[in-house]
């Protein structure tokens, strides 16, 4: 059995944990984090990771940053350190990080940061040493979007250690960072959207039932994929929206509150044809499972891999159905399952609904969100008007 040290330098000096390998992509990690002060017993915290070697590595990290002690709060925190606390901390509204947005924001960091800086003392670490780190990533060809997204977490990491006393001052602040280009949302065409929908719907209707509740609704991929039958009342014609799904490497599978919104829920009214689809993708379900002598659980999802639709389907599955089937048909022009939302907030301007309506369908915890789409769609409304005009102009 493959039992390995595993110690953190700088700031976790004083806790040493172990990853242990119980099978495949099965391993135990576990730290000792001293005595209760109250009942003086030996803590030593634990956890079952199933992943890769690197999630478990990920877990024994977190581990640490849960259990702190006294002599983690020193001038001589790393950045790994400053970084890691920052992103397991709760955001200023008191919620836990999404493991999503964690994992990518960790991701950017171990890959372009860590390397050169991670171990350092972050207190010792001056304003241009981040802007010439900075200008290396451009001149490795990452995109400044990416820098940017560097740049704003070491800022956060900073202020955020400096609330806490684990660093005096924020040299990223002054550091200079790339501008990004904020570009306007592009959607796909009505016809380009209707003739996959028409394509799907002959190719694979679970497919083209995801494509059209999210051109429909604006759901975003992990509002799809959390999606539940309970949810929907088709007598009643509404469907609520009350949580989404995620799966994210070393955290597995976890159901969260929908993203934005008065309270991230949401009840939207579904067309007569909408409900005719998901009537007969639910008469369909119902069949299989009278065949396969089973009742339907009331908690079933309404995208799944298994035949009684008890577990959700991965996202990821979801955005790969929609990429095979804009590779089947080069000749038309592509979208993502992202790009229904633009499509839902062009379709929304084109109709006359306000922004406050818009919102409220896209559930935008920002009305500016919203105007983006909206100006977006008027910007094309343009274009297409200065077209049109010429082609009056020439007799067309």
């Amino acid at each position: 059995m493959e039992v390995v040290r595993y110690v953190f330098v700088g700031t976790f000096d004083p806790m040493r944990g172990h990853i242990r390998k119980l099978g495949l992509d099965r391993y135990l990690v576990r730290i000792s984090a001293g005595r209760d002060p109250v009942t003086g017993k030996r803590r030593q915290p634990s956890k079952v990771i199933h992943g890769t070697r690197q999630d478990a590595e990920l877990a024994l990290a977190h581990l640490i940053v849960e259990n702190p002690n006294r002599d983690l709060l020193r001038s001589d925190t790393s950045l790994d350190a400053l970084v890691e606390r920052h992103l397991y901390a709760p955001t200023r509204n008191g919620r836990k990080r999404s493991p999503a947005s964690g994992y990518r924001e960790r991701s950017r960091y171990v890959t372009h940061v860590s390397p050169t800086m991670g171990e350092r003392v972050a207190d010792k670490i001056r304003t241009q040493e981040f802007t010439l780190l900075y200008d290396s990533l451009i001149h490795k060809g990452l995109a400044p979007g990416s820098v940017h997204a560097i740049h704003r977490l070491l800022r956060a990491a900073f202020t955020w250690g400096m609330e806490r006393g684990l660093v005096r001052l924020n040299p990223v602040r002054l550091a200079r960072c790339p501008s990004v280009e904020l570009r306007p949302p592009r959607a796909p065409s009505l016809q380009t959207v209707q003739v996959h929908f028409e394509l799907l719907l002959q190719e694979d209707l679970e497919t083209a039932l995801a494509v059209r509740l999210a051109a429909t609704l604006g759901l975003r991929r992990s509002e799809l994929a959390g999606l539940r039958w309970r949810c929907i009342d088709l007598d009643a014609g509404l469907v609520r929206i009350e949580e989404g799904l995620t799966v994210t490497p070393g955290e597995g599978r976890k159901v969260t509150e929908t993203k934005t919104g008065l309270h991230g829920q949401g009840v939207l009214y579904l067309d007569e044809a909408l409900i005719e689809l998901l009537r007969d993708f639910y008469e369909s379900f119902e069949k299989d499972a009278v065949d396969l002598g089973v009742e339907i659980s009331s908690d079933a999802y309404v995208f799944s891999s298994d035949p009684l639709h008890e577990n959700p389907m991965n996202p990821d599955t979801l955005t790969h159905r929609v990429k095979t089937h804009m590779g089947r048909h080069p000749d038309l022009p592509a979208f993502t399952l992202k790009d229904m939302r633009a499509f839902t907030a062009t379709q929304l301007e084109a109709d006359g609904a306000d922004i406050t309506t818009a919102q409220a369908v896209l559930r935008h915890a920002s009305g500016q969100t919203t105007m983006r789409h909206y100006r977006a769609a008027r910007m094309d409304r343009v274009r297409g008007a200065t077209v049109e005009l010429g082609r009056q102009i020439d007799g067309g």
